[in-house]
């Protein structure tokens, strides 16, 4: 059985981003993902604030929160970042 990148994203949302949520402080979540943030590289780094931006739309509380904890100027850029790496990722799908 191959496993897609689709549905790990799918697995990832569904399962282990609602877990974390009820296990984990929010300021321990909010401190990692500054943490991860800081250690990645540039690209990486809009890679990883796209994914977060899309696990955080599915929930208004989540959503809220990153409007607050990430600062205005990347969250301008995600929707270009988004098709950006959508039509990287689609063309290895």
């Amino acid at each position: 059985m191959v496993i897609t990148l689709k549905e790990i994203c799918r697995l990832q949302n569904e399962f282990i981003a609602p877990i974390v949520a009820l296990l984990v402080p929010e300021n321990e979540q909010t401190a990692f993902n500054s943490k991860i943030i800081r250690k990645l590289g540039i690209l990486d780094s809009r890679l990883y604030l796209v994914g977060m931006h899309e696990a955080a739309s599915d929930d208004g509380h989540e959503l809220k929160l990153f409007k607050q904890e990430i600062p205005r100027l990347p969250q301008y850029f995600l929707p270009s970042w988004k098709r950006l790496y959508d039509t990287k990722f689609t063309n290895l799908l």
